[in-house]
């Protein structure tokens, strides 16, 4: 099945071209200082603003619950109490800002998801706040992704007009999928006019644009999003698609291929591919993905996850266990527990 391929910062309401959606609300710098005033170091400044953000309410928290569901600007998240990893990292770059303390944002460069939306096929991407510690060289990880990989660390600046204009392609994304097409196509055009070498945001204009049927220029924006980000395989799916729909068949092939080329590195897409393909039965290709996604990223608990979930749709217990043994290992701790109940239910289980 042909899909179309958006990506999107892990994450709808209209802003107006004066708006700063990450402006923070005003009752951030009173929250902040009240819960670090009496924390003199950066480190323990950091993490009592951390526990607040989570702690309830009725503790004099945020309560804040991870919420994918769309963007929200910080605002929004002060109101609602819910966000995205975007969201709610920029309303904590706000809060620290507020009371002095350093930071910028960053995206892990081993933290990443394929997942299906319907006929859409969505990689999401990462965004993490590094505040600088106490002494010179060190820096302080604020990460709200809720399933925290040991690889996080590795960790690229990421400029504020960039984490700007994912945010105006992640709103594009979220408009499209409520059919609210034209407001959609302002905010992708928002993002590429924020950050114009940012492959991601020429990729989800292409997409809206062709929901519209602006066909020549979703083909321009796909070519457009592959000059400033040759190693980005979203749109080489997308301009496949597209010249396939319109009988262009050689054209297609050669962005077909090399978007393969591209993707085979990405251990992520493969453990997504092994997903995909387990849930259609093909049991021996859901294997050989797997495998190829361990190969690249041999610490990621999640593969060896899908791998056990392999090995048990064809009978082999022992081989599950082995695998569980592996995400147990490479998992943080606070994860372990998971796979604790399931090696014991397998072990129970199986023969001697």
């Amino acid at each position: 099945m042909r899909v179309r391929v958006l990506t999107l910062l892990l994450g709808a309401a209209m802003l107006t071209a004066g708006d700063d959606p990450f402006e923070p609300p005003p009752e951030i710098q009173a929250f902040a200082r009240q819960h670090t005033i009496a924390r003199e170091s950066v480190p323990a400044k950091v993490g009592a603003l951390l526990r607040a953000f989570f702690s309830p309410v009725e503790e004099g928290g945020l309560g804040i619950v991870y919420d994918n569901a769309y963007t929200r600007t910080p605002k929004e998240v002060w109101r609602d109490r819910k966000a995205n990893c975007l969201g709610l990292t920029a309303l904590y770059v706000g809060a620290c800002k507020s009371i002095g303390l350093g930071v910028r944002y960053g995206e892990p460069l081993r933290i990443s998801r394929w997942r299906r939306v319907g006929t859409t096929v969505r990689f999401e991407r990462h965004v993490v706040a590094v505040v600088q510690g106490g002494t010179p060289g060190q820096e302080l990880v604020a990460d709200f992704l809720p399933e925290v990989r040991r690889d996080s660390l590795l960790i690229a600046p990421l400029e504020p007009k960039r984490v700007l204009a994912l945010f105006h392609s992640n709103r594009a994304v979220e408009l499209m999928a409520e059919s609210h097409n034209d407001e959609a196509l302002v905010s992708a055009h928002r993002s590429i006019q924020v950050d114009p070498n940012l492959g991601v945001g020429w990729n989800i204009l292409g997409v809206v644009q062709r929901a519209q049927g602006l066909e020549a220029d979703a083909e321009a924006s796909f070519r457009k999003a592959l000059a400033v980000d040759p190693k980005d395989g979203a749109p080489c799916g997308n301009l496949e698609n597209l010249l396939r729909a319109q009988g262009r068949v050689e054209e297609a092939q050669t962005f077909r291929e090399r978007g393969l080329e591209i993707r085979k590195r990405d251990p992520f897409f493969n453990a997504f591919l092994a997903e995909e393909a387990l849930g259609e039965q093909q049991v021996e290709e859901a294997g050989r993905r797997i495998k190829q996604a361990i190969k690249l990223l041999p610490m990621e608990p999640e593969f060896y996850w899908i791998q056990a979930r392999i090995a048990l749709a064809q009978g082999r217990t022992k081989d599950a266990i082995k695998a569980l043994e592996k995400a147990r290992k490479w998992a943080q701790p606070e994860a372990q527990a998971r796979y604790d109940s399931k090696l014991t239910l397998l072990r129970n289980i199986s023969p001697g």
